[in-house]
Order: C-alpha cells, then structure tokens, then sequence
C-alpha cells in the first residue's frame, strides 16, 4: 500500500514578517485542499521578538531596547506567549487536516504532535518529554515550546527547538515580571530551559537536526515527506501580502487602551493552566457595571476572534459572579475554545472587582 505524501518547506532564513506571511498563506492553502498535509522549517534572521496573536506588544516587549538590540518586532497568526528566536532556534511548523472529532480537542492532540520533536531529540540520545500544557522538556527543563491553533478545518502547530540560546537578550527585552536584570536572575532562567548544546557538549549543525525532526515525522506518521516549493498560487499569494505583515496595523493588532480619567481602569492578571489572562477593565463610576474590557493573554484560543467576542459579551456586564458566569460559559458554548482555560479562570480574574468594591 502506497504511503501518504506530505510535502516540506524549507525556505531558509528569513525576516520575520516573511515567515508571518507564509503562515498564513500555507494554512489557508490547506484549509482549502489544495495543497497536501506540510511541515516546514522556519529560521529568523533578523533575530526576532514575536507575540502571540492576542497579545498587546507594549505589555511584553521592550520596545526601546529591541530597537537598540536590532531585534525585530512582529505578531504571530497563533496564539501563546512572546518568545524569543535568534539563529541558532529552529523552528517548525505542521499544518494538518484531521477528521473533526480529532482536531477540536487539542488536549489530546498536541501530545500526539509533540512526539514528532520527542522522537527527534531521542536520535541524539536525549530522553525528552511533553509538559501539559504545550511544552517539551528535558528533566524538568524547557527545550522547546509548542502551540497551535485551528484553521477552518485545518491545524497550525507551531514549536521550537533549542540548540543553542540568548538568554540575557530575551531577558532585556521581554516584559518579564523581574525588578533588576543580575547574574542570578540571569542563571535562574537559564535553570528553566536546557539547549542541545548543553546536552550534547556541542551545537549540532541545524540541517541536521531538521533531518531528525524529517524522519521522526515520517516514522510517527507513516508517510512519505517529498522536499517541495511554494505552489504558484501559494507564491503570488505571499508576495502580494507579506508587506502587510511588517505594518503597525499587524504588529499592533492589539493595543492597550488609553485610561480614561472618568471612569477607573484596573488591571487584572490571573495564571491558568493553559496561560496567563491579562485584563483591563473600565468599570461605572459605582464600581457596579463592566464599561470595557480588553483582554490579552498568552494562552491558545480558537477562532481567531474569541477574545473580541469575549470583550463584546462583559461589556455592560453587571459585576456580579452569577451573570459573568452565565455570559462567560454562553461565549464557551458557541464554539471558542481555550486551551487550559476554564470558565472558572475569567472569574478569578474578574472577582478583584467585585469583591474589592464589597470590602470598600
């Protein structure tokens, strides 16, 4: 029985808002058939500060200094956490069809993706394994950082992998919860992830690891991968929409709100299982009503405008838990879904308001 064909993209090193534009343009070419099951290989050059799609860069990144730093700022189509990707990162990328009953629960999906960079570390020896709730790591280490998100019937899934690793620039340009930037906090969260090269005494050559991660991907799924280009279209595609992708329109899709001296604003963090929830809520003057929220997070949300409902659904909201509740669980029942983030989570993050107002 033939196997199944997949095809690889490997289009080298390349800006970030390039690789932004062929994430979009590979997934959709997949969402609509007209290209088979793709892992592609993406490298930054520039290094490159990226956001999750529903993040706010002022509340993550330090603009002033990635300036300095010559370190490029941009928004990926995915959701999840800033990160960090230099040279010497490899990052890959799955877009996939599933059948439905598969592909809306990404609980139990993205394991089964994670064991393609899993198996590819075990070809150097390296016993690695996944973190709920979209980790990979090496006694206890972070080794690489996983995530997707579904695509009108299709799925992105997206990682990276440490060969080597700036931890010192990461740290002076993202928005970290640190006071001062020392030795020790730099050692600390070096003691949170673990490289190749530490692991291996070297820094693999990364065409060999892409090697790896190709035939762990074709042992796991049983397919043949054929080394393939852009399709025409695919092509004319990315070339007529990539620019769109370095503009402040894109790089700034969400923005934090001006505060408005009439009614109060506060800030509200809460860390779910599948991420942190950040909020900033206006309320009335009586400290009884939501006026606006706008929230941002680095957790993994599907479709793409979940939080804009969200937003639109607590506002005018009375601060009650019973009503937030009810709005919040209706908003989960029309389909959004949320990686490691329950119902539960938005009230925890929302009760300061109401229970401070009590207290007051």
């Amino acid at each position: 029985m033939m196997k199944e064909q997949w095809r690889l993209l490997d289009p080298g090193p390349l800006p970030a808002w390039q690789q932004m534009a062929l994430d979009k343009v590979v997934i959709e070419a997949r969402a609509r058939d007209e290209v088979p099951n793709t892992l592609r290989f993406m490298e930054f050059s520039p290094h490159t500060a990226l956001v999750g799609y529903h993040q706010a860069v002022d509340l993550e990144i330090d603009r002033h200094e990635a300036q300095r730093l010559g370190v490029e700022i941009n928004r990926r189509i995915t959701g999840g956490g800033a990160i960090y990707m230099d040279p010497q990162q490899l990052g890959w990328e799955l877009c996939l069809k599933f059948d439905e009953a598969e592909r809306i629960r990404p609980d139990a999906l993205y394991p089964k993706l994670s064991q393609v960079v899993i198996d590819a570390l075990k070809a150097w020896g390296i016993n690695a394994q996944f973190r709920p709730v979209n980790d990979v790591e090496v006694e206890g280490r972070k080794i690489s950082g996983t995530g997707g998100t579904d695509y009108h019937g299709a799925v992105i899934y997206q990682g990276t992998l440490l060969l080597e690793f700036n931890v010192e620039i990461m740290l002076r340009i993202l928005r970290l919860p640190i006071e001062k930037l020392t030795d020790k906090v730099i050692d600390s969260f070096q003691k949170r992830l673990i490289t190749m090269r530490e692991l291996l005494g070297y820094v693999p050559a990364i065409e060999d690891v892409k090697h790896t991660v190709r035939d762990s991907l074709t042992r796991i799924f049983g397919v043949d991968l054929t080394l393939s280009s852009l399709t025409a279209q695919e092509k004319s595609q990315w070339l007529a929409t990539r620019d769109t992708y370095r503009e402040e329109r894109w790089v700034d899709l969400r923005t934090v709100p001006q505060r408005d001296a009439k009614y109060p604003i506060r800030a509200l963090t809460h860390k779910a299982p599948g991420g942190l929830i950040r909020a900033m809520v206006q309320t009335d003057l009586r400290g009884t009503r939501i006026k606006t929220a706008f929230i941002t997070g680095d957790f993994f949300v599907y479709p793409d405008r979940a939080l804009l409902d969200l937003e639109s659904r607590l506002k005018d909201a009375p601060l009650t838990p019973d009503v937030l509740t009810a709005r919040i669980a209706a908003h989960y029942n029309q389909g959004h879904h949320y990686l490691g983030v329950e119902v539960s989570d938005w009230i925890s993050c929302l009760s300061p308001l109401w229970t401070e107002t009590k207290e007051g």
